[in-house]
C-alpha cells in the first residue's frame, strides 16, 4: 500500500515537459484564445508526434467536465477531459485512453495546466506543463529518454504559434 508521501514522490518522478513564455497581450486575451483553440492549429506534428487533425467536440472547450477525442494524422485518437477552469488565471486536463498501442502501453495518462499570469496590463506570463504518468517504472525511463524531448518540442512549438498569433492579432 502507498502512503501519501510515497504517492508524492511517485508523481514528482513523473516525466514533464513544460514553457514558461511571456506574451505581450492582457491576460483575458491570452486565456480567451488559447483554451477554446482549435489543436490543429497549434498541434501541426512534432517529430515522432503525428499533427491532431480534429477534434469531436460540440461546444466550446471552456468548461470544466467537457470530453472530446483527439484525432491525429496517423489516424490514432486519445481521450481529453477538462478538469478544472479558473477564469482568466489557470485550466487544467487530462489525456488517456490512447488508441496508439505503443503509446497506451507506456502511458497511462498526460496532466496538462496552463497558468496565466497577469505581469502587467498588457503583458502575460503563460507556464504550461504536460505532466506524464507512466504505466510502469520500465515505461517511464523509455518515455524519458526517447519521448519526453518530443513532447517538449511540440509544446514549444505550439507555444511559439499561441504567442505569434496573439501578438500579431491575427486571431
Amino acid at each position: 500500500m502507498e502512503t501519501n508521501q510515497t504517492l508524492e514522490r511517485s508523481q514528482l518522478n513523473n516525466p514533464t515537459a513544460r514553457v514558461l513564455e511571456t506574451v505581450n497581450v492582457p491576460i483575458k486575451v491570452a486565456f480567451d484564445f488559447i483554451q477554446p483553440i482549435p489543436l490543429d492549429l497549434i498541434f501541426p506534428g512534432y517529430n515522432a508526434i503525428p499533427a491532431i487533425v480534429k477534434t469531436d467536440e460540440q461546444e466550446l472547450w471552456i468548461t470544466a467536465g467537457r470530453s472530446r477525442t483527439v484525432t491525429f494524422a496517423d489516424g490514432n485518437s486519445a481521450f481529453e477531459s477538462m478538469l478544472h477552469v479558473d477564469y482568466p488565471n489557470y485550466f487544467s486536463y487530462k489525456l488517456e485512453n490512447f488508441s496508439s498501442e505503443g503509446l497506451n502501453n507506456l502511458i497511462e495518462r498526460i496532466d496538462g495546466a496552463w497558468v496565466f499570469i497577469a505581469l502587467d496590463e498588457n503583458s502575460v506570463l503563460i507556464d504550461w506543463k504536460y505532466v506524464i504518468t507512466a504505466r510502469n517504472n520500465d515505461a517511464r525511463q523509455i518515455i524519458q529518454e526517447h519521448l519526453l524531448t518530443d513532447f517538449q518540442g511540440m509544446l514549444e512549438q505550439a507555444m511559439k504559434i499561441c504567442k505569434e498569433n496573439l501578438e500579431s492579432k491575427t486571431m
